[in-house]
């Protein structure tokens, strides 16, 4: 075995608070110019790596509570700096946010800022969590999971993307044709509405190629696929599929992906038997980037019950030996009350190679149970401000009103802001809207308008519905539908898998509320608002009465989506058959 370099990793778990030093960066960023010259990857050459040292642990989730910054996405640069984004537990009914910190040293992290949150009655208005960060064309990359499912446990996700030129944001999310306003997904999830979906992204360029992977969980099994794309500033338009990139197994979770300049090697790194005694990493190697192979699956001296880590690399995903690496897990102690109570621990790793066929790490190996890890945590500086209500609606009558701004500390408790003096709203319409410290005017103009506020370096936003008087309220009561769309207006399917799509209409009701449409949602009565599907010809597809694709022969549909017996949409179905 020939060792190349001993390379610091740092494991970085959930729940991170790191100590304060480092700031936000401007707009200069350090990026290498020693990108080694390509190389043909050897399939017969391959990465050990092995731990060095006992963990150490660097956050606690605050005692007697919960607390998290799971799945970090780590970009570091050319002067040995970094920065890190966190999926953190969220506020306001919102399930996470993300989080990011900078460190000057690679070690020592600054101070926490919340980057990124839902857009409140949009496609991601539950939560954005499991950061995947890539720098390239003068933008940082964001991408997220959300869902609009908010009743059967986080099932269903799509995956978004948000940019920003700087770090610390603010960042500008991808609307389906821009950037900018409510997002819509770059990778839409077109299958069973029960099962999780899509999402926690990862990126990698590699020459003029954008490399995108994310987790597909569906009816079949569950998946790390990969698209790709140009690295224009409309990317996300033009993502093609390109294949399974990892089959998963053995309680396997989401894929964090490098590129390899030593070896011209594609690298992916995951928690395997995730949330148990037995949990490790498991590494993955690739030589085009599409199809990657398990090389081993490493647990001595992690600790265990770890779960959603991240690969630290350079800021358009690639690594060097010679790099200074960082990588991050969440851990727990695996007792049944500690769910979302996850800790952080920092270790390092030697990474060699040798030649042959990959070698695992021995069965005995094992990972460490690690207990009593709850800590009191500072909680006297502000991480993000928010309005209490992130939707807020007024009728005409209603003059004055006054609005809350709170800003929230590192374990996501709320707290009054006193000096209402320094509370800055703007960007709203000025026609509808006018503001005095924390108290809003409305002044005689119905309307929908967003409201940005800052406070002390902090930003957020909070929506405004100003009603006429016939104008109903957003709840469920008497609402009729206004709008019924396609999500997607052509559908694929091959006879040769079991993969189905699922075919939803977007609907839109008088009360301003809206969703995604199928018989059997509990967000939307099935009684009051039924779908019917209809194909055009049976003998091609067939379409369950839960929208779900049945196809019989080669061939194309149209079908017919129809709901309250009124408002209606045509897509097309087009069935293949790779096995011909």
């Amino acid at each position: 075995m020939k060792k190349i370099i001993p390379v610091l990793i740092l494991l970085l778990a959930a729940g991170a608070v790191f100590a304060a030093s480092g700031c936000v960066r401007g707009n200069v960023i350090p990026l290498f110019d020693d990108e080694l010259p390509a190389i043909e990857a050897d399939p017969d050459v391959h990465l050990k790596v092995t731990a060095a040292g006992e963990p150490e642990i660097i956050y606690t989730p605050p005692v007697g509570s919960g607390g998290y910054r799971y799945g970090p996405s780590i970009i570091y640069y050319a002067d040995g700096s970094c920065d890190a984004w966190f999926s953190t537990n969220g506020s306001l009914g919102e399930w996470d946010w993300i989080s990011v910190r900078h460190s000057d040293n690679g070690f020592d992290f600054g101070d926490e800022r919340v980057v990124l949150v839902p857009n409140p009655n949009s496609m991601d208005k539950y939560s954005c969590c499991d950061p995947g960060v890539v720098y390239f064309g003068g933008y940082y990359y964001l991408g997220y999971t959300s869902t609009i499912e908010g009743l059967r446990g986080g099932v269903n996700n799509n995956v978004f993307v948000a940019r920003s030129k700087n770090a610390f944001g603010p960042y500008e999310k991808w609307n389906g044709e821009g950037w900018g306003g409510d997002p819509a997904p770059i990778i839409y999830y077109d299958e069973h509405d029960l099962q999780y979906g899509a999402g926690e992204p990862s990126f990698v360029v590699v020459g003029d190629t954008l490399y995108m992977y994310y987790t597909w969980a569906c009816p079949e099994g569950n998946y790390t696929r990969v698209s790709t794309s140009d690295t224009a500033e409309d990317w996300p338009a033009r993502l093609q599929y390109r294949g399974v990139a990892v089959t998963k197994h053995d309680s396997q979770d989401s894929s964090d992906m490098v590129y390899s300049e030593d070896t011209g090697k594609f690298m992916a790194f995951m928690t395997q038997k995730r949330f148990s005694a037995e949990s490790g990493i498991a590494v993955y190697e690739s030589e085009d980037g599409i199809s990657f192979y398990q090389t081993d699956f490493v647990r001595k001296d992690l600790y265990a019950y770890c779960h959603n880590m991240g690969i630290a690399k350079r800021p358009d995903g690639h690594i060097q030996f010679k790099d200074k690496l960082f990588v991050g897990y969440a851990f727990s102690d695996g007792a049944s009350g500690n769910w979302g109570k996850w800790a952080t621990a920092v270790q390092e790793i030697d990474i060699e190679t040798y030649e042959g066929a990959p070698v695992f790490s021995p069965d005995s190996d094992r990972s460490v149970i690690k207990d009593d890890y709850f800590r009191e945590i500072d909680t006297s500086k502000p991480i993000a401000i928010s309005a209490t209500t992130r939707i807020v609606e007024r009728y005409l009558s209603t003059q004055y009103s006054d609005v809350s701004i709170i800003w929230f500390d590192s374990a996501l408790g709320g707290h009054a802001i006193e000096d209402t003096k320094n509370i800055k709203f703007y960007g709203y319409d000025k026609t509808m809207l006018a503001f005095s410290k924390n108290e809003m005017q409305l002044l005689g103009k119905p309307g929908f308008t967003v409201v940005k506020v800052k406070y002390k370096g902090f930003e957020s936003f909070f929506y405004v519905y100003v009603l006429d008087y016939q104008d109903e309220p957003m709840d469920d009561y008497n609402k009729t539908v206004v709008d019924f769309r396609p999500v997607k207006e052509l559908y694929e399917v091959d006879l040769a898998n079991n993969h189905r799509p699922q075919i939803r209409g977007l609907i839109t009701f008088s009360d301003k509320t809206w969703g995604e449409i199928f018989n059997e949602n509990e967000l939307i009565s099935v009684k009051k608002f039924p779908v019917t599907f209809e194909s055009s010809d049976t003998k091609i597809a067939k379409v369950s009465d839960r929208g779900v694709v049945i196809p019989v022969a080669p061939g194309e549909v149209t079908v017919k989506v129809t709901v309250c017996g009124e408002r209606s949409f045509e897509v097309k179905v087009v069935v293949k058959d790779s096995r011909e």
